[in-house]
């Protein structure tokens, strides 16, 4: 790392109360893809996210609110790398991406609320059906034994494969 360049950072003011923008903060893993939420300080009002980047160890998104008044709030995001430090264009081209997207998603929570996010949850109980039991259809039975010779016919082929080529050396 020769030319080190500083984290990218962002502050805004922006008209909603404090409470609002902390819903908006905590929640933006909700509405951003690939982001995971790291860690809170209620007290301070700072928020951690970590983003994962392809072929790379990822970005933190470090978000802290200061209330300027009553219907007032300062916004400060900052980005970080997980390891190292920011060394080229491209990955200050994705900070600068991963900022506007935190902002979108603060925005887009804080006129639509947060997201209901439900979990996928599989209710029915999956059994494996054996190969020849007697409600199998035929054509089941038909598949089956399909599988069974394709793989006999596939470690035959092997086999051979490998006669013929001990047999050239």
């Amino acid at each position: 790392m020769f030319g080190v360049i500083p984290n990218p950072k962002k502050t805004i003011t922006i008209d909603f109360p404090i409470e609002q923008v902390k819903v908006a903060a905590r929640n933006i893993d909700k509405v951003m893809k690939f982001c995971h939420f790291r860690e809170e300080n209620d007290m301070f009002n700072s928020y951690k996210f970590s983003r994962s980047e392809f072929l790379s160890m990822g970005a933190l998104i470090n978000i802290n609110l200061n209330s300027i008044s009553e219907n007032k709030t300062q916004v400060d995001i900052e980005i970080s790398r997980q390891i190292g430090a920011f060394d080229e264009w491209v990955e200050i081209t994705k900070a600068g991406r991963h900022m506007e997207e935190a902002f979108n998603a603060m925005s887009s929570i804080i006129k639509n609320g947060v997201p209901k996010v439900e979990p996928v949850i599989k209710t029915e109980k999956c059994e494996p059906t054996p190969f020849f039991q007697e409600s199998a259809t035929p054509l089941q039975k038909v598949g089956a034994i399909t599988a069974i010779v394709l793989v006999i016919a596939a470690i035959l082929g092997v086999c051979y494969f490998i006669i013929k080529l001990a047999s050239i050396i």
